[in-house]
């Protein structure tokens, strides 16, 4: 008696549902590999900023509007006007804003004055000068950041927080400097400067999040406000 095998066909047809079923099972795992990541940095990301804010609204309150008469005392940056609100942004430190088909990365302008600068004392009566502005990675002059396929946007470069916290030592300011305090993810960072009062400031922070399974994305806009007691 002969014993029936399977056939070519039946081989094959078996075989393609096998990948078929072998398909499906590979891309709901990436899906949902991709969609937990996407989850993570979505956190991560609204933690950097509440980080971030918390301490530059904690530190901004220290500061004072008054001129102390050293030459280094209130808030330098950006410049109260009693005419005309005063802010300043991303687009008067880089060139050029936003970026256009000809540029692929911005380029930060040579000694542009930062976002935001001022000055506190501590509790040991020592003055700081703090500053926030944004800022990308470089290697030796070149940029070495997040890849435009990773931008939310073409025209919207991710940048990131740098933060320096110098002190006065009688000859030169020495410290912190120009260290990142977010990851490469801020689109933009406003401060601005109300006319109707030289204490009240208005912090503006953009992020954004690509979405891993298209080509658009998700931007945050946080904004608060900090009132100076001095």
């Amino acid at each position: 008696m002969r014993r029936r095998g399977f056939t070519l066909i039946e081989l094959m047809v078996s075989m393609v549902i096998m990948l078929i079923l072998l398909y499906i099972g590979l891309s709901s795992f990436s899906y949902i590999n991709a969609f937990a990541r996407y989850i993570s940095v979505n956190q991560n990301i609204q933690e950097n900023i509440d980080t971030f804010l918390s301490q530059l609204k904690k530190e901004l309150m220290q500061a004072s509007t008054l001129d102390d008469g050293t030459g280094f005392s209130g808030v330098d940056f950006p410049q109260y006007n009693p005419n005309s609100d005063s802010k300043r942004d991303l687009s008067d430190i880089v060139t050029p804003y936003p970026l256009d088909p000809v540029h692929d990365y911005y380029s930060f302008l040579p000694n542009a004055s930062p976002i935001l600068r001022f000055y506190i004392l501590d509790s040991s009566g020592v003055k700081h000068r703090i500053t926030y502005t944004l800022g990308v990675p470089t290697s030796n002059g070149n940029y070495a950041g997040v890849p435009k396929n990773y931008w939310l946007s073409r025209i919207y470069e991710p940048c990131e927080v740098l933060y320096s916290n110098e002190i006065w030592d009688g000859t030169k300011w020495s410290g912190i400097t120009s260290q990142p305090i977010t990851e490469q993810v801020i689109t933009n960072f406003a401060v601005i400067r109300p006319s109707y009062s030289p204490k009240v400031f208005q912090i503006i922070v953009e992020a954004f999040l690509k979405d891993p399974t298209s080509r658009e994305g998700k931007r945050f806009i946080r904004m608060i406000q900090v009132t100076l007691k001095q």
